[in-house]
């Protein structure tokens, strides 16, 4: 190389070193996770995915289904993870949302301190301790409920704001059973262990609700939603994001320790509980198109429960990217 060349490349070389930190930092790209296991999903792939080699990925948790509303509705929140019933409260309140994909086909189960509870008409007359009042896991009973001829106020229940409230008052107090969710479910038989409390798993609710429904054993319960816009201007990172995302549920399930770990570092549950609630979680990562028939027919329920619980209208297919 010749002497001006090489003086001419130095230069530039070290002129791009002088940058400004700031100019040579990556993008920002943040997605916004709920406080349940398929998070665990979003957190591998921001760590592991094609996406973090372009993008600063940054992954936040909102632990209250009120703070991702407030979220949503200021602008905070653009990619969210949510129950799948909000995209459609979105849009009838005239924010431009799309439901990007599923993550989860149902992750709800009942908890109880005796093993003579094991059907959900065994729930009738006990004291349920459960989370999110009117909100997705409230739906999902209050459907099984009318399906099924049981009027819900002979279920004792008593609401909290979050499942680690709802663990803690079914341990320490004197409730019959609990509504609950992945990965509190598992942490709460491990912590009974450790407090004298023996925990059993009465039942799965997907596989009561196709029972209930005469369906597969399956909740398309929630998956992640897109602000219109954002979505336009992100189209190819999208796709990428949900290549990761589907890379991360592989890896994760043939590394449940190592998962568990980086998931730990997100949700209040112990690595041991998180480790072993991956099989029972039916973890997925489906395009929202994919399964629009099962979406609808699972829309159909709640809108005949109670149409504002769709936010007034059943909402178009064109909602599923």
């Amino acid at each position: 190389m010749k002497r001006r060349n090489f003086l001419g490349l130095s230069a530039a070389l070290g002129a791009s070193a002088a940058l400004p930190s700031s100019l040579l930092a990556k993008e920002k790209f943040e997605m916004w996770g709920m406080p349940a296991i398929p998070n665990v999903i979003l957190a591998v792939a921001a760590i592991r995915g094609e996406l973090a080699k372009s993008y600063d990925v940054s992954l936040k948790i909102w632990r209250t289904p009120d703070q991702m509303r407030a979220g949503v509705a200021n602008g905070t929140m653009k990619l969210t993870a949510a129950p799948s019933n909000v995209c459609a409260n979105l849009n009838a309140q005239g924010l431009d949302f799309k439901m990007l994909n599923i993550m989860t086909n149902g992750l709800l189960n009942v908890l109880a301190k005796s093993d003579k509870i094991k059907t959900f008409e065994d729930l009738v007359g006990k004291k349920l301790v459960m989370p999110f009042k009117n909100d997705m896991p409230d739906l999902i009973m209050q459907a099984i409920c009318k399906k099924r001829g049981i009027d819900i106020a002979k279920l004792n229940i008593t609401y909290v704001q979050t499942p680690p409230e709802a663990v803690g008052l079914f341990l320490q107090k004197d409730f019959d059973a609990s509504l609950s969710i992945e990965p509190m479910s598992t942490a709460s038989i491990l912590r009974g262990k450790t407090m004298g409390v023996e925990v059993f798993r009465a039942f799965e609710l997907p596989v009561i609700w196709g029972e209930s429904f005469g369906t597969k054993p399956f909740i398309p319960q929630a998956g992640m939603i897109v602000q219109s816009e954002f979505y336009e201007q992100n189209k190819q990172n999208l796709e990428i994001l949900h290549s990761d995302m589907q890379n991360a549920l592989k890896w994760i399930l043939d590394n449940k320790q190592s998962a568990a770990e980086i998931g730990s570092n997100y949700l209040p549950a112990p690595v041991p509980a998180l480790a072993n609630a991956f099989e029972r979680s039916n973890l997925v990562v489906t395009k929202a198109s994919d399964v629009a028939e099962e979406l609808s027919a699972f829309f159909e329920v709640l809108y005949a429960l109670n149409p504002k619980f769709l936010g007034g209208a059943m909402p178009d297919r064109k909602l599923f990217l």
